[in-house]
């Protein structure tokens, strides 16, 4: 048996619910489950949590998500089982590892570690943002992660990005203002260098911009795409906010930020001629390799940052 630990926004638990998907096919004979159980807590659902988002999304969005959920006597067999979240992240810090747990450091969650595929019953916990672990399984994933159907203001977005020469650019603010490993990456200056490696084809193109910030982006993107058009989607808030990644899927052209959520907004794209992404990723310095080899990378700032 096989459990993963799902936790954060949905661009996370995208990543942890495809690391087990990736256990399940070097395993296909082991029963492989996540474990969801801090989404449940009575805390989460009072208060809340930054880390947790929306709450866990996977089953709701995607029908074709189908992994079974770990119950709390499974739970117990492998991890050490407590239902509150913060209560949960001071005893991981303080008591040691059981021998069935596998427990990432930080730069094990962007880089390949061949230990995950050990033999025996194993509780994951971690990010597992490494495109190693995922560049055979681009077709199952898509079909995995494959959109319900748009609301009408988003079809109609649909057939406008697919209609035109389109570049989608994501922007993230909002909580990376308050992060020092993120933020100070994707600035003005980044998107300048993308936008003109992305316009270097002469061709005239729309820009679909996606950001929990749209009054920044109708103040600062004006001035970086030149005479070419602007449409800001500002639309989709909430629960309806995962809609901004499934639209990055149809752009021709996409320019993404050091945010899980549009680097699936990325992944999933199977018609993308570049997708362009900011190096570094995050202010450490550690093995990183997030990025599909066949990405775009926009050298921007100074690693020692």
């Amino acid at each position: 048996m096989r459990i993963v630990n799902i936790a954060g926004g949905l661009g996370n638990q995208m990543f942890q619910y495809a690391f087990a998907l990736m256990l399940k096919k070097h395993f296909p004979e082991e029963e492989v489950l996540v474990d969801i159980h801090h989404y449940n807590s009575l805390m989460f659902k009072k208060f809340g949590s930054v880390n947790l988002h929306n709450g866990y999304e996977i089953d709701t969005l995607f029908e074709n998500a189908n992994l079974p959920i770990a119950s709390r006597r499974q739970l117990r067999q492998l991890s050490r089982y407590i239902p509150n979240y913060v209560l949960s992240r001071i005893a991981r810090k303080l008591l040691p590892l059981r021998p069935t747990e596998f427990v990432a450091d930080y730069s094990q969650n962007f880089a390949y570690d061949k230990r995950v595929l050990r033999e025996g019953d194993t509780y994951y916990e971690g990010y597992w943002q490494c495109a190693d672990y995922y560049k055979d399984m681009k077709e199952q994933l898509r079909k995995v992660f494959a959109p319900p159907a748009p609301n009408r203001y988003n079809q109609e977005i649909i057939q406008r990005i697919e209609g035109s020469d389109s570049i989608g650019i994501h922007v993230r603010r909002g909580d990376y203002k308050n992060a020092p490993e993120f933020n100070g990456i994707c600035t003005p200056d980044y998107y300048q260098k993308a936008i003109q490696l992305a316009l270097s084809d002469g061709q005239s193109h729309v820009f679909y911009v996606f950001s929990n910030d749209p009054e920044w982006c109708k103040a600062n993107m004006p001035a970086l795409i030149g005479s070419h058009d602007l449409v800001i989607v500002d639309q989709n808030k909430g629960k309806e906010s995962c809609w901004d990644m499934f639209l990055m899927t149809h752009c021709r052209q996409l320019i993404i930020a050091n945010s899980t959520f549009s680097w699936w907004g990325g992944f999933l794209n199977g018609q993308a001629k570049a997708v362009y992404a900011p190096e570094p990723w995050v202010w450490r310095d550690c093995k990183i390799d997030i990025l599909p080899q066949e990405w775009t990378k926009v050298r921007v700032g100074d690693i020692h940052h």
